[in-house]
This record gives structure tokens, C-alpha cells and sequence, in this order.
């Protein structure tokens, strides 16, 4: 068992297997740390996630663990703390947040390595696959997890979110600053959102505060770096 900390929400796990304890452990918390929550893995649970999920019994039960605890911790905090998980890789600059989401495989984490390879120490990655954003007195911050992607890149601290991109693959680069109503379906799909009622209220209202106070974008691009020059100019207001 041990304490961690995630999006400034303290809480304690109890996993059966030491693979959730190496992937959180960056994330640990003092062992006087008061847990606002406790969750714990039982066979019975795993049992119940490969259901959901339908994993086969190939899917090792380690990783099963990891998805039940990400899924406990995602849901908590969508219930009390006005945030949620979204899948995306998120970039700081200047002290902000700079998020790029797309479907699997269309090359958000590409272009985020891109903005890496043009500036170098001026940026860190936040989150390169799920990220938490809560709103927090009225402004959204955007964490790193521990889920961090398969190249395991991120920190822990929170910064500001200023934009959130949409990227679409295309031969040509093009960059627009787009309506909340065009983003809405990508939100629908890249965020954590629970099934229940009283879940779902609480998400539209965590995503009315965030559409509220983020630049929205969609990039047309293809896998170069005047694609990456194009999305940092317009996003950022900087010039590389």
C-alpha cells in the first residue's frame, strides 16, 4: 500500500501487484499525509474490470490494476474536485499549458516532439497522454499522472491550460481558432466521462468552466517542423 498525490488529491492504494507501485511512484506522498480517499484491489475487482473492458486473459492482471485504480482516481476527482482525465499531450511554456489532442495514432505526441526539438530548455512535457485538468478557483490547471504514454513523459506539477489543439492529419498546414460548439464532440470523446446522471452533470459543469477559459484550435498539418513553427506562433503569440 502507500499514499500518493495526484492534481493536488491525496489518496492511498492498496494494489495487489508492485507494478502500480513503480508506475506511481513519482507520485508519492508523505506518509503523514491526510488520504481523502482509500481504494483497494481485490480479485474480485480485477475480475470485474476485464468484464467491462472485455480484456482477455492474456491482458496480465497487473495492467488490469493500473486501469481500475486510474479509473477510481479519474472518478473521484471528476466527483469532488471539478476536474477530469483527457487524453492528450500537453506542453509548458512560459509558465502555461499548450495541450494537443487527436485520435490515437494521428500524431499528437509527434508534434509535441517537435515543439521540444525547435526550443529546447524553454520546454518541458507536462503529460504526454493522460493529463488531469481541474478548474481551481475559476482557472484550469492541467497535471501530470502517471500515465504518461509508452515513452513515459511528463512531471508532476500543475501549470495553467491556455489552448487545447486538435490535431487532423493533411497534407497542407493550415491553423484556426475554432467555435466551443466544433470542440465539443472532440471533448465528448478524449475525455474521461462517467456513465451515471449525477456523473455527467458534474462533467458538462467542470466543461462549461474549461470552455470558458481556454483558446480552442484545430491544426491541419503533416509531420514537419513549419507544421510545429505554425501551431507554436499562433498559439503562444511567440515567434520561432
Amino acid at each position: 500500500m502507500g499514499k500518493y498525490e495526484i492534481a493536488g488529491t491525496t489518496f492511498e492504494l492498496k494494489p495487489l501487484f508492485d507494478y502500480c507501485k513503480k508506475n506511481y511512484a513519482e507520485f508519492s506522498a508523505a506518509d503523514n499525509a491526510a488520504a481523502e480517499f482509500t481504494v483497494e484491489s481485490t480479485a474480485e475487482a480485477l475480475k470485474k474490470e476485464r468484464e467491462l473492458f472485455g480484456f482477455s486473459e492474456k491482458v496480465p492482471d497487473p495492467y488490469v490494476e493500473d486501469i481500475f485504480f486510474e479509473r477510481a482516481v479519474c472518478g473521484y476527482i471528476l466527483d469532488k474536485k471539478n476536474g477530469t482525465l483527457f487524453h492528450g499531450s500537453v506542453i509548458e511554456y512560459k509558465g502555461e499549458g499548450y495541450a494537443f489532442t487527436a485520435r490515437s495514432g494521428t500524431g499528437k505526441s509527434t508534434h509535441a516532439r517537435l515543439w521540444r526539438e525547435l526550443l529546447g530548455d524553454r520546454v518541458k512535457m507536462v503529460n504526454d497522454d493522460k493529463p488531469i485538468v481541474r478548474i481551481v478557483d475559476g482557472v484550469p490547471i492541467v497535471y501530470g499522472t502517471p500515465w504518461k504514454g509508452k515513452h513515459r513523459l511528463g512531471g508532476i506539477k500543475g501549470v495553467p491550460l491556455k489552448a487545447v489543439c486538435k490535431i487532423v492529419q493533411a497534407k497542407e498546414n493550415e491553423i484556426r481558432e475554432v467555435s466551443v460548439k466544433e470542440f465539443l464532440p472532440t471533448f465528448f470523446i478524449q475525455c474521461y466521462r462517467p456513465e451515471d446522471r449525477d456523473g455527467n452533470e458534474k462533467f458538462f459543469s467542470f466543461l462549461d468552466g474549461l470552455l470558458k477559459s481556454v483558446k480552442l484550435y484545430e491544426l491541419k498539418c503533416n509531420i514537419s517542423e513549419d507544421a510545429a513553427k505554425l501551431s507554436f506562433n499562433t498559439m503562444t503569440g511567440d515567434k520561432i
